[in-house]
């Protein structure tokens, strides 16, 4: 479980073995087991105490205390100590619960690159470090487990029917930090009911307190199985190729979006770009569109080039992005990796 300092943590350190006291210091930054804690200046000051150190930190409410040792230390930016605790006790007493995002990536229209753009986004944030679950809702036509050349089953649909749990259907370990679960495929499942737009929804949910991200691909169009996310998640990515009618069936979405998506923050990923030069004449006057209609102005986070390499790669289980990892495409897609999880 993913776990954040809370914003009004200080601690207060004493070193064993010397003095009796108790020195107030807030903390910095916190990672894993360990605990960045700037040091005071002036009288009262920490002293400066060698690596290895028993310290013991006393939360700022006086109720909870924790015991570790100084791992290293360090003068810049500012004087601190990197304090390694139990991980019990830092979890416990000085972190509290995080859910992870809940990114939607979705399009106006078919054969935009969706897949490719939501899979590579969760390739690139795991390997940025991130506990990312990546779930193909694609009712019906789903091509995450073929990108990724994984097993068709256990699948998204069996869940939705109880035949499995979300546990057993989860593949876990398709990359360092990377957890999959593959679409559902079959006639049955194009046309989603009410309970299994919910099922959904509450899957996404249980999945957030155990990931960073949780990267939702859903079919192209408008329907109810795509608004009802739009309620669901925090944030919506809408690919779309740079082609008029690409370009209207986006508009169609966004005006969708504006209407059951509230609260939620929308941009804009243009794939299979020809030309950047004679691109940007027609976003500019797509993005004055949308604002017009939606009363929004959507940011646009990526434009990818069209790579003739993407289709073959595919038809092998391959991804650009970790084959090629230098071409203009997976550079660009690196930037809206670190774009979504800058906010």
């Amino acid at each position: 479980m993913p776990y954040e300092p809370m914003s009004h943590v200080q601690v207060r350190v004493r070193i064993r073995g010397r003095q009796e006291q108790y020195v107030a210091c807030p903390v910095q930054a916190a990672g894993g087991r360990s605990l960045q804690v700037q040091v005071p200046r002036g009288e009262g000051g920490l002293p400066w105490v060698p690596e290895g150190t028993e310290v013991e930190l006393l939360q700022r409410d006086g109720l909870h205390s924790a015991a570790g040792h100084v791992r290293a230390r360090s003068l810049r930016p500012v004087p601190s100590y990197a304090v390694e605790l139990e991980k019990p006790l830092l979890e416990k007493v000085l972190f509290t619960p995080k859910e992870g995002q809940a990114v939607l990536v979705t399009g106006g229209k078919g054969g935009t690159g969706k897949t490719f753009v939501s899979t590579a986004l969760a390739l690139q944030l795991a390997r940025q470090g991130a506990r990312v679950a990546l779930v193909d809702a694609d009712l019906g036509t789903a091509d995450v487990a073929v990108n990724l050349g994984l097993p068709k089953e256990p699948h998204l649909g069996q869940v939705l029917e109880g035949k499995k749990r979300i546990e057993d259907a989860l593949q876990q370990g398709v990359r360092p930090n990377l957890a999959v679960l593959p679409g559902a495929t079959g006639a049955r499942f194009t046309d989603p009911s009410r309970w299994k737009l919910g099922a959904i929804l509450t899957l996404v949910q249980s999945l957030r307190p155990q990931f960073d991200f949780v990267v939702v691909d859903s079919r192209a169009g408008i329907g109810s199985d795509v608004t009802t996310l739009f309620a669901g998640v925090d944030r919506v990515l809408f690919v779309t190729a740079d082609e008029p009618a690409g370009l209207s069936d986006t508009l169609e979405l966004l005006q969708a979006f504006s209407e059951t998506g509230r609260g939620r923050t929308a941009a804009l990923v243009v794939n299979r770009v020809h030309s950047y030069r004679t691109s940007v004449d027609r976003l500019l006057q797509f993005r004055a569109e949308a604002r017009d209609k939606t009363g929004a102005d959507i940011p646009l986070w990526g434009v990818l080039q069209e790579d003739p390499r993407v289709h073959a790669l595919a038809v092998e289980g391959k991804i650009l992005l970790e084959e090629f990892p230098l071409a203009p495409t997976s550079v660009a897609l690196r930037q809206l990796a670190a774009r979504v999880q800058a906010v």
